[in-house]
């Protein structure tokens, strides 16, 4: 499961080995238990990447290889592309900027993407997908 953490200043994208439905219905119970209300509708995010035209077309072809549907890949400049993916968005506010998205692909695509988000983000990624 991705997992992206919309702040007022910066997005975090992070890859966690859980059910999406199950991790939902915890924040849910989590949320109740303290007294808070936590809003969660089905949406869609997006999040940008440096467009390297080798790296655009892989993400195309290997998106086209798991036949996604949830993702889609678009140009939004020379340097940039925009990962558009479909899934949850929870809120404390209904109309709230800042919130967690949470989207659910295989797991080799949602390795590739954080790989490549960890990439763009000068971090580094070990084989087992471990951030150092």
């Amino acid at each position: 499961m991705l997992k992206l953490i919309y702040t007022e200043t910066d997005l975090h994208l992070e890859l966690l080995d859980s059910d999406i439905e199950d991790w939902v219905e915890q924040r849910l119970i989590f949320a109740t238990s303290i007294g808070q209300t936590l809003y969660v509708t089905s949406e869609k995010a997006a999040f940008l990447l440096p467009d390297l035209v080798c790296e655009a077309t892989a993400i195309g072809f290997y998106l086209d290889q798991q036949q996604e549907n949830t993702v889609t890949v678009n140009r939004c400049d020379l340097d940039r592309v925009e990962i558009g993916l479909s899934g949850y968005w929870l809120a404390t506010d209904v109309d709230s900027s800042e919130g967690i998205f949470v989207s659910q692909l295989t797991e080799r695509v949602e390795l590739y993407l954080w790989q490549l988000w960890c990439s763009a983000n000068s971090r580094s990624v070990a084989s087992d997908g471990v951030v150092w």
